[in-house]
């Protein structure tokens, strides 16, 4: 794309104002960008970002007058609907199906896996930078990202034949990182950040609990499971993992009762969950069966309280 400064100015002023949950600063004479950076994301290399948001770099002199309004874009967040993919994700929120392998790699997920639903994933923000001068890829690359070496994948992103640059030419920047330090708690993406956050933080919980269960420290796994499901916005997929390592936990302590209700809670997501019998503790298929309605009743009565058995698999 060419075109005027000018006009491309204006263009990227109106996009940038239909971004998901930016924020509008109003700007004091005397303040640096830098300095606004820093305010909003915690880190004064962003600078450039907020300068070429709001088409700083075409004016002809770079002083500002109190009371202009900056837009101090922000990453956005999606809550995972059924039958979602990567592909349609890209092709709604990043104006391109082929998109979708970088949407699945900044998400933590692998592009041929749909993603989960109840899943809050995080949106990069398409940084619209004009082109001021006729300037190297790589030295867009390293202002924006920090890396010369991601000059490919600018080009490939804006499917680009050439790796020149012309004035007035208009790149898509997808910035993943533009995370905003505080958010009004009021604002309409607070609810999808809270969760957001809560779902990577059980996906860095969850190796734990497995790895507690294998070593059959299962007290500490009923203790790390209940913590893990006391988080209300968990994505099915989560909570079933952490249900199946709570009923384990509980089967290897005696708690025939309680591991059989963890698996009636997993059951209700996963109706069709089957272990392998082979690789499977009789005392968990014990569970499992009770949960499913199987076992004579006369199992449920928990056993008496003991030291946690080490040979309980």
């Amino acid at each position: 794309m060419r075109a005027s400064p000018l006009a491309c100015a204006l263009a990227c002023a109106l996009l940038a104002r239909a971004a998901f949950a930016d924020v509008i600063h109003i700007y004091t004479r005397g303040e640096t960008f830098a300095a606004i950076a820093e305010r909003y994301y915690g880190n004064p290399a962003l600078e450039p970002v907020v300068v070429a948001n709001n088409c700083l770099q075409l004016q002809a002199t770079p002083g500002l007058p109190t009371g202009v309004h900056l837009t101090i874009p922000s990453v956005g967040y999606h809550r995972v609907a059924a039958g979602e993919t990567w592909e349609r994700l890209a092709t709604r929120h990043l104006g391109d199906p082929s998109r979708g392998p970088y949407l699945a790699s900044i998400n933590g997920g692998v592009f041929n896996v749909p993603p989960s639903e109840g899943a809050v994933i995080r949106l990069p923000y398409l940084l619209r930078y004009v082109v001021n001068s006729e300037e190297p890829m790589f030295e867009v690359a390293r202002r924006f990202y920090g890396d010369r070496a991601l000059v490919q994948f600018i080009s490939e992103f804006n499917h680009l034949a050439s790796q020149r640059l012309l004035r007035g030419q208009m790149l898509i920047l997808p910035l993943a990182d533009l995370v905003l330090r505080e958010n009004a708690p009021d604002s309409p993406e607070a609810a999808l950040i809270t969760a957001h956050t809560a779902q990577r933080q059980v996906d860095r919980e969850l190796p734990t609990l497995q790895q507690l269960v294998t070593r059959g420290l299962y007290v500490e796994a009923v203790a790390l499971g209940a913590r893990v499901l006391a988080h209300d916005d968990l994505a099915s997929p989560q909570r079933v993992v952490a249900l199946r390592n709570l009923a384990e936990a509980y089967a290897a302590l005696d708690r025939r009762d309680l591991a059989a209700d963890a698996f009636r809670d997993l059951l209700r997501l996963d109706p069709t969950y089957s272990p392998e019998a082979s690789a499977t503790p009789p005392k968990v298929l014990e569970a499992l069966s009770l949960a499913r309605g199987t076992a004579p009743e006369q199992s449920l009565r928990p056993a008496p309280p003991t030291a946690r058995p080490d040979s309980a698999h």
